[in-house]
């Protein structure tokens, strides 16, 4: 049976590449056609894998000899449990067909179901979608998703502002499932359309050689500095969260490796996870290949992905340029060094390996810059990527490697593609109950009553929200939610759509390393065997440029490259000073160790920086000129 499940899922993940990689080329499908096609992949994915993993754990229990023999109660269980399974996967995948096939009528169905069988079966759709989401991630999500369900559903029963008008359950039903403004709507459509080729273009890069030479890369270009490793770990993390798009996924993949290195040379496990932790939470924001997030901002926000990319840059840079430097002080101040010289690869090996990497890369920000759209540069990068698939890193050609390689990828790519669909799909559940109950509008005319009409507090209110939101909810759904919230709010303030959804994600993304519940610490300190804790705090020493930088360019804007260039030059040398005067004073070092109040000096010399006037630029670059020179 185990085989028969492993052939099938083999199958789905291969025909869901092939969909997702013809779709920006051949977009013969109508939206509410392809994106069912993408949830139908979704349900074969998550709920055929599940019925794989319990087969192959009980065929494991049952060849341990150390185990006692398997009873008949426990392979009723396992039997009833497939059976549950078998029914999640032909429903869910059987539904989504059924919305393949019926797309032309639905959408003139208007919303209004035919009957109650439409209506019994938009519920238990949704219901599928957070059973689907609530066994890929943390229960946050889904359970958010089924309360907002509820409060859809007796809503009317509050009183006050917070009520909403009665809706029967044909009316839901239409609204959340009949409507491309319900689960088929905007979340499900770039997932669909965009977010999806881009994770198998990742999945195929790191499956073909692309991950050696990031690693490679990266250790040649930081691995002998003081604090080498740490060093590598912010370069690393930098260049595959341009891939990945996820925290999470980069504390895994980047630091299997750098984790190790750091404490094999002395370093302690709440700096080595701390040091993963924060460089992976950056990667979201890093272009040209942003997180998953950033693709449904540039949507929102009618923005084309590559302006979405540019804007974000120097925040990105200033971002990780907080992280090293960060490092730099806390290695000098702590004696770490750098990595022995014979564990240094060597030049021809590194750009040999880089190779991978760099040409697809190449040829996605060219399709780019040509004025392309993002999906269709990542289908002509995914095919230059696949090339390399049939060469090893010595650039020798090999069949067999290159099939296994490509296995390896198509269901990598499936699995994420899948877990990011799920998320979509269910976080679009909560978006489309806060619009059709006014929600959404309720909690923005409260955060304007609260802050008073003064942007400073709303800025406030609004990134603690975005952070609250995060906790445990992947960062395009915690963006999604905390924008439709503060984001109406910021623009009346009168700023650009997109400066005030890049502020909002931006937030959003730090919910991974903000205590108490942080994802990318809690899966760097399990891996390191560090206090959590403190792992959070040193982390959020490190990244602290993160939490000034979005207000920044909410005053200044010329820090997204808005206005002139004397503009621009201006805002990039206060906020370098202040990233690195701050974080001299955070870890206590500026040319040799400090105390208390020599580090408060430069706290202060950093915040002055941050004011947008020469006098007090001036008076805060004095504290750390003396101290250098005297």
């Amino acid at each position: 049976m185990a085989r028969i499940l492993q052939v099938g899922i083999l199958i789905g993940s291969l025909l869901f590449a092939l969909f997702q990689l013809l779709l920006p080329v051949y977009a013969f499908l109508p939206a509410l056609q392809a994106r069912a096609i993408h949830l139908l992949f979704m349900f074969w994915i998550i709920f055929g894998g599940g019925m794989l993993k319990k087969v192959l754990n009980s065929a494991s229990t049952k060849d341990t000899e150390q185990r006692a023999p398997v009873t008949i109660r426990t392979a009723f269980s396992l039997k009833r449990s497939l059976y549950w399974d078998l029914f999640l996967f032909l429903s869910g995948v059987g539904i989504s067909f059924y919305v393949f096939l019926s797309a032309e009528g639905i959408s003139e169905q208007y919303g209004v179901p035919t009957g109650w069988g439409q209506t019994a079966l938009a519920f238990l759709f949704l219901l599928l979608v957070i059973e689907a989401t609530r066994r890929e991630i943390q229960p946050a999500l889904p359970v958010l998703a089924f309360l907002f369900l509820l409060y859809a559903l007796f809503g009317h029963l509050i009183p006050g502002t917070f009520g909403h008008p009665q809706y029967d359950l044909p009316t839901l039903a239409g609204q959340l499932f009949l409507t491309t403004g319900g689960i088929w709507g905007l979340l499900v459509g770039v997932s669909t359309d965009v977010i999806a080729i881009f994770v198998f273009f990742g999945a195929f890069m790191f499956a073909t050689g692309g991950g050696t030479g990031f690693m490679r890369l990266s250790i040649w270009l930081a691995g002998k500095y003081s604090g080498g490793p740490a060093k590598v770990a912010t370069v690393a993390s930098a260049l595959f969260g341009s891939i990945s798009g996820s925290a999470s996924a980069n504390v895994a993949t980047t630091g299997a490796f750098t984790i190790p290195m750091m404490k094999r040379l002395k370093y302690s496990p709440e700096v080595a996870a701390a040091v993963e932790a924060a460089a992976s939470t950056g990667g979201q924001i890093m272009p040209p290949i942003m997180g998953a997030g950033a693709f449904v901002l540039a949507e929102l926000t009618e923005t084309p992905y590559l302006q979405v990319a540019i804007r974000s840059l120097l925040p990105a840079l200033f971002y990780f340029l907080s992280v090293g430097v960060g490092i730099h002080f806390y290695a000098k101040r702590k004696g770490y060094v750098g990595l022995p010289a014979r564990e240094l690869p060597q030049l021809g090996e590194t750009v040999r390996s880089s190779v991978f990497f760099l040409i697809p890369f190449g040829v996605l920000i060219a399709w780019m810059v040509a004025g392309y759209t993002p999906q269709y540069a990542a289908f002509w990068a995914s095919l230059v990527t696949l090339v390399f698939a049939f060469f090893t890193e010595d650039l020798r050609w090999s069949l067999r490697e290159a099939l296994q390689q490509m296995r390896k990828a198509v269901l990598d790519g499936a699995r994420q593609a899948a877990v990011i669909a799920s998320i979509s799909a269910c976080a679009q559940i909560i978006i489309a109950v806060i619009a059709l109950t006014g929600l959404g509008v309720k909690i923005s005319s409260f955060i304007v009553s609260v802050s008073q009409g003064k942007l400073f507090l709303s800025l406030v209110l609004i990134a603690l929200t975005s952070i609250v939101l995060g906790m445990q909810v992947p960062t395009t759904a915690a963006y999604i939610m905390a924008v439709v919230i503060g984001g109406p709010v910021l623009v009346n303030f009168g700023l650009p759509p997109l400066v005030a959804h890049l502020f909002v994600f931006y937030f959003a993304i730090l919910s991974a390393i903000t205590p108490p519940i942080c994802g990318a610490v809690y899966i760097a300190a399990g891996m390191a065997g560090s206090d959590w804790f403190k792992t959070a705090l040193l982390a959020m020493r490190l990244c602290f440029a993160a939490f000034f930088v979005p207000f920044v360019f909410v005053y200044d804007q010329a820090l997204l490259l808005r206005g002139g260039l004397i503009e621009i030059l201006s805002v990039v040398v206060r906020t370098g000073a202040a990233t690195v005067f701050l974080s001299a004073g955070l870890m206590k070092y500026w040319r040799k160790e400090l105390g208390i109040l020599r580090s408060g000096l430069l706290l202060i010399a950093g915040a002055l920086q941050l004011v947008p006037n020469i006098y007090a630029n001036l008076l805060g670059a004095v504290p750390p000129v003396l101290f250098l020179f005297f």
